[in-house]
């Protein structure tokens, strides 16, 4: 009695866990209705990205320019707000220093074989950063760049907000 007792505690717990990611089909309702937030769990320090050619995964990125209420960007029907650290050491303070919110965007989606979403948020009134790309994976993990003419790359991991 007592390892059955045990046994579905274990499975509650595990339950709960699994239930605090984000399912499938609200991760995609929140893509393709541009209502999301991607909260940064890392800055990636690497100049360039690498993966196997074909997959459609993000190669290589470029970027430039306290606090709003938290670390990432946050995409709205009509607004696109970034609020990211620019190196590792204002990741770890959970600071950031490039702060800017389009009010003029587009974006193109690709839904991949393996279930990823490739997103590329093209800002229409900004001069630093013109591109934001972003790969969701099934998971709610992405990955992202931000690009923008004459900039050093910057890479970001995290993850879709789950509310």
């Amino acid at each position: 009695m007592k390892k059955l007792v045990i046994l579905n505690f274990i499975l509650f717990v595990l339950a709960s866990c699994a239930s605090n990611q984000v399912s499938y089909e609200k991760l995609k309702t929140k893509v393709y209705n541009n209502k999301f937030d991607f909260l940064v769990s890392g800055y990636d320090g690497r100049t360039t990205f690498s993966t196997p050619a074909g997959t459609g995964r993000i190669l290589t990125s470029n970027v430039p320019t306290s606090s709003l209420e938290h670390v990432g960007i946050s995409v709205t029907n009509d607004k696109f707000i970034i609020n990211l650290p620019l190196n590792e050491k204002e990741s770890r303070g959970n600071r950031s220093s490039i702060e800017l919110t389009s009010l003029d965007f587009t974006v193109a989606r690709t839904d991949q074989d393996n279930g990823s979403i490739l997103l590329n948020y093209f800002l229409n009134d900004q001069k630093d950063i013109n591109l934001v790309k972003m790969e969701v994976s099934k998971n709610g993990k992405i990955d992202c760049s931000l690009e923008g003419p004459n900039q050093k790359p910057l890479l970001y991991v995290g993850s879709i907000d789950d509310n």
